[in-house]
């Protein structure tokens, strides 16, 4: 088993996700999620928040890729944290004046979940923790926040679901190559992202992901000494992985065919 152990550097700046109709996509995830569109750039619709520059949602039209609404693919779900209690409350008033369903609202002594999927049968599931004022139950949770309050800052996508053909070799994957913590699957930073699986034999699931709807790729930040060591890792388990000449960024495969992209951070 490999003792190597992913730079705590490594932060998830970006998830990616192909889409049928952008516009669709761009009215929910800033008109009811409340993210901010950055910016739009041929086929790609960049989501953040008001607060920074940081892009966390990254929405890829591509009209040609197949859809399987409804079906089994690579990504089960995603998880967004939010700062707030407030800031969950008013994602919830804005669904239920758009009439969105929502599949749950969990409220326990140390966080509030809703669960719902978005306009193309993504499973979203958006969380925060209690705050000072605990809250009891969906009702009461309800009355605590502002249908005109967007997403802050500290926003971010904090764990991922993945239909894998097999979880052994998914784990051995993360654990060994990428070097995720074996204990509980995820990274190192303090703002961890944390990687769960499900089996499926569907194959939907290995498909590439220009073909299919849902999850492309994520986009790490990590310091330069933290890419070198994963670079020098790589290449000895003699894993496929790219690396440019500037050795700036190293982009790898995991078992089901998600890109996933570590980018040498800018020097301030």
């Amino acid at each position: 088993m490999s003792s190597f152990m992913l730079g705590s550097t490594a932060l998830l700046e970006t998830l990616t996700i192909r889409v049928k109709n952008r516009n669709n996509m761009i009215q929910f995830y800033q008109g009811i999620l409340g993210f901010k569109l950055k910016q739009e750039e041929n086929a790609l619709a960049i989501m953040g928040t008001t607060d920074n520059q940081d892009e966390q949602i990254w929405l890829e039209e591509s009209p040609r890729a197949r859809e399987h609404f409804g079906e089994t693919k690579k990504l089960v779900n995603y998880t967004i944290e939010l700062s707030n209690v407030n800031e969950l409350a008013s994602v919830y008033q804005r669904l239920l004046k758009a009439e969105h369903a929502v599949s749950a609202v969990e409220v326990t002594p140390e966080n509030i979940t809703i669960r719902l999927v978005d306009p193309e049968q993504n499973q979203l599931i958006l969380t925060t923790k209690q705050g000072e004022i605990a809250i009891e139950s969906a009702d009461d949770f309800g009355q605590h926040g502002q249908i005109e309050t967007l997403l802050s800052g500290d926003t971010r996508v904090k764990g991922l679901t993945l239909n894998v053909p097999s979880e052994k070799a998914a784990l051995a994957f993360f654990t060994e190559v990428l070097g995720f913590t074996s204990g509980s699957l995820k990274t190192t930073h303090e703002k961890y992202l944390s990687v769960a699986f499900e089996e499926s034999a569907e194959e939907n699931v290995i498909t590439p992901t220009h073909e299919i709807l849902g999850i492309d790729f994520l986009k790490f930040t990590i310091s330069e000494a933290d890419l070198l060591a994963l670079e020098a890792h790589l290449v000895e388990l003699k894993q496929d992985f790219f690396i440019d000449k500037k050795k700036s960024i190293i982009t790898i495969y995991d078992p089901i065919g998600v890109e996933w992209w570590f980018m040498k951070e800018k020097t301030k």
